[in-house]
């Protein structure tokens, strides 16, 4: 796969965030702007300038946190490995796509918890694809709602990172056919056929795999497999 495809498709799932992450902005600087207020009204009270102080910069360190995690995953940029804790980076991936993951009555269940390790392999690169997995599973219960489910897990074999939905599942025959380029079982401008291609194609790059089932009580199941060191 061209490197520019990744990129392209990269641009294209941030864009599609911009929503979400206006909303994440919005809901922090309200409380910028009202204790604000609350610091101009009892500035005579000591006490209550600190707290609101502190307030005040904590939801603008949030702001900005918000800001520094999108441009880190959104900027193209050639792929370079290395070591990065699972457990910062999928809060931070979360955080920022949670909005538009939770529309059409799509509830996100974050991992009850992720193991302490070190994962080996381009940051940014390993985000996308996660991102790319997770679009794919709360498009496929737009219409009907449901839950959305990320675990991750570690052995001696390596890491698995599985995001679940209560869709519809993988038509027969199609459990390959969904990993071609441009290929889509959904109508609209937002479903290009790009998301499973290149999720798989970057796990391929650092040495992972990318497999879709369907699962035993419905829906599907998809799943990165990374060895405990990447490929350089």
């Amino acid at each position: 796969m061209d490197r520019n495809v990744v990129e392209r498709y990269r641009l294209s799932l941030f864009g599609r965030m911009v929503m979400g992450i206006a909303h994440e902005v919005d809901n922090h600087l309200s409380v910028v702007l009202g204790f604000s207020e609350l610091i101009q009204l009892a500035a005579g009270k000591e006490q209550k300038v600190r707290d609101g102080a502190g307030k005040i910069l904590s939801a603008g360190e949030k702001i900005g946190a918000i800001v520094q995690q999108v441009s880190r995953y959104a900027r193209p940029h050639a792929p370079s490995p290395e070591p990065f804790l699972p457990g910062e980076m999928i809060p931070e991936i979360l955080l920022f796509s949670r909005y538009d993951l939770g529309r059409g009555n799509v509830t996100v269940l974050p991992p009850l918890e992720v193991p302490p390790g070190i994962l080996h392999a381009d940051r940014r690169d390993f985000g996308l694809a996660l991102l790319a997995l997770l679009f794919n599973a709360a498009e496929a219960m737009a219409e009907t709602g449901g839950e959305l489910s990320v675990r991750v897990s570690i052995d001696t074999a390596g890491w698995e990172f599985t995001v679940s939905d209560q869709g519809a599942g993988i038509p027969a025959g199609l459990e390959e056919k969904v990993f071609e380029v441009g290929f889509t079982t959904r109508t609209g401008p937002l479903h290009a056929g790009m998301g499973l291609p290149v999720a798989r194609h970057l796990a391929g790059q650092a040495g992972g795999t990318v497999r879709l089932a369907n699962g035993s009580g419905g829906g599907c199941v998809a799943t990165i497999s990374m060895p405990m060191k990447t490929r350089v």
